[in-house]
């Protein structure tokens, strides 16, 4: 039975594959005015699902919530960016349009496509022609056409001349046939004259017909170009869907390999629990025992001085010992069985100084936070650190002591005699960045080199340890700040953070340190940038930030790679924004 209503568009006419996720769950095609149930982001195009609720029941057709016309939701703006950029062919491609425009484009296109199909003015035609097409055929090609002789009126002119002259020489001679034989002569070379004027008007009439033939010739050529000019874009079009599958084939190895990803990420999670529950049989005897607690330590954020703790295992959060100051833009770190807060900014005040906390065997109200010996290179803000052996490795940050963004490497001594060195240099400077410690390895991520966020890097640097050497790697999708980052077998997790026009992100892109390619998991609840991440067991937890309407947050979620899916935790007792969060 055929529909009354206007389904998605065919997958045929995009230049490239659209991802599944964005085809329409009722006619399977792209999505067109998309739309979504609210409570579990199902995807429908406006017609289907309309169709659908008036004609079948009041529930999703995907997971049976009660749904209607009046709750449906707008998709995400990341959906509708997506779709939008998509190139599509126009609707009049049958009629030899081949433009490819983007989706958000194609309406406007239509409107004023050349191969719009238009009926032919001319009385007693009526047949159908491109918009483009239409005075040319009007004019030269239509057979009801009307012709316009340009001579017609010289001719007509001449001959009213020729009459009246007629006319007078007849009055002449019918009232002068007395005189002369001369004036006889001179009325017979009139005669002559009008003769050779006739004469001349049969030589312009025949030159006419010779125009017109000269103009069928040149419409035979003009049909033979065209001929020509169509077979040219036959010719093309064959090697454009030659090359779309080509690009249909590169995509299904991505996919493929993306799967891969995923299978490797849920046999490590399987093996790591085997393996866990095999120790616990080892130490207790019962395959039912527990496991050591596991705490995520969070201090400080803009305007923030207090401290907390969570225990993962209980879902409980406990305030500890504040730090000395209201610290924001510092990364923190695990050594010795302290924990340790390396510089960052007191409001407006940068910091060289390092604090740090006994966390052996975990923190509690009664561990006051105390100097820590090493310094930072400078009174340092927004860089980036990891511990490697026995040394902190500093990258970029502003240096408040010289007023610059720096593009430094610094290498830290975490023992005596606590020396500070400068190893390398990146080819721009960043701050706000990460790093991810990668075996021998830091790969540094991110970043913008000046405090504005137009400013934002996409690119991504791989600095060897041993080497002493700083290479690029293929970019992130897009440019990215104050965002978090986790690292999960062989690849990197970049999570939120803020794009070049200062708009929250809930995106998480994962990024393999092999291949340098990237996916993307399924987006965060919240937009976050400033936001905080760790690792625990199979899970990324992610803290705080700030959301596209600049509120602080105290929310926290998780993403399980083996539901692969996001969800709430219990929230922190303060909203913060660029804390620092790590693993104690």
């Amino acid at each position: 039975m055929a529909s009354n209503y206007q389904l998605g568009y065919d997958d045929e006419r995009f230049e490239s594959i659209v991802d599944q996720n964005f085809h329409c769950l009722i006619c399977y095609n792209v999505l067109k005015d998309p739309v979504m149930c609210r409570r579990n982001q199902h995807y429908f195009c406006h017609g289907c699902i309309t169709e659908h609720l008036r004609t079948n029941s009041h529930t999703c057709p995907t997971c049976a919530d009660e749904l209607s016309v009046e709750t449906l939701s707008e998709v995400p703006r990341i959906v509708k960016n997506y779709l939008d950029e998509r190139k599509i062919r126009c609707d009049h491609y049958d009629r030899g349009c081949r433009e490819l425009v983007q989706l958000q484009n194609l309406n406007r296109h239509v409107d004023e496509c050349g191969f719009t199909p238009v009926v032919c003015g001319n009385q007693g035609c009526g047949e159908t022609i491109s918009k483009r097409d239409r005075t040319y055929h009007e004019s030269e090609l239509c057979q009801f056409r009307k012709l316009k002789c340009h001579n017609c009126g010289e001719i007509s002119t001449m001959m009213e001349g020729m009459q009246t002259e007629i006319a007078n020489q007849n009055t002449k001679i019918n009232t002068k046939m007395a005189h002369t034989d001369t004036k006889l002569k001179n009325m017979d070379t009139k005669i002559a004259n009008i003769d050779t004027k006739l004469a001349n008007i049969n030589t312009e009439m025949k030159n006419i017909n010779t125009k017109m033939a000269n103009t069928d010739t040149k419409q035979e050529n003009m049909n033979t170009k065209i001929g020509n000019l169509q077979a040219n874009v036959e010719a093309k079009f064959e090697a454009m869907n030659n090359e779309v599958r080509g690009i249909k084939m590169s995509l299904n190895e991505v996919k493929d390999g993306f799967d891969h990803l995923k299978e490797a990420v849920l046999e490590k999670i399987e093996s790591k629990e085997r393996k866990q529950e095999e120790i616990t049989r080892d130490v207790s005897g019962t395959a039912s025992g527990g496991r050591e607690n596991q705490h995520i330590f969070v201090a400080g954020g803009v305007g923030r001085n207090s401290v907390e703790i969570f225990n993962y295992r209980q879902r409980l959060w406990s305030v500890l010992k504040p730090l000395p100051g209201k610290l924001h833009s510092a990364p923190s770190f695990v050594y010795n069985n302290h924990l340790t807060v390396a510089g960052g900014s007191h409001g407006t005040v940068a910091e060289d100084n390092m604090t740090q906390m006994n966390i052996c065997p975990i923190p509690d109200l009664s561990i006051n936070w105390s100097a820590f010996a090493a310094k930072l290179p400078s009174k340092t803000q927004a860089h980036s650190s990891v511990v490697y052996k026995d040394t902190l490795l500093v990258t970029g940050g502003y240096n408040a002591d010289q007023h610059v963004f720096s593009d430094c490497i610094h290498e830290v001594q975490l023992k005596p005699p606590y020396t500070v060195k400068l190893v390398s240099k990146m080819p721009e400077p960043r701050v706000y960045h990460n790093t991810v410690l990668c075996d021998d390895s830091i790969l540094i991520v991110g970043g913008k080199k000046s405090w504005d966020y137009k400013d934002n890097h996409s690119s991504v640097l791989s600095y060897d340890i041993k080497k002493n050497d700083c290479k690029q790697l293929p970019a992130l999708p897009n440019p990215v700040s104050e965002m978090a980052t986790v690292k999960w077998a062989e690849n990197v997790v970049i999570i939120g953070g803020v794009d070049k026009d200062r708009i929250a992100l809930n995106n998480v892109i994962i990024y393999n340190i092999k291949t340098g390619k990237s996916h993307m998991l399924p987006p965060m609840l919240h937009k976050r940038q400033g936001c905080m991440a760790v690792v625990i067991e199979n899970t990324i937890v992610v803290l705080g930030g700030r959301d596209e309407r600049g509120h602080y947050l105290k929310s926290v979620e998780v993403f399980n790679f083996e539901r692969f899916s996001w969800q709430d935790l219990p929230d922190m007792k303060e909203k913060r924004y660029l804390a620092t969060a790590v693993v104690i």
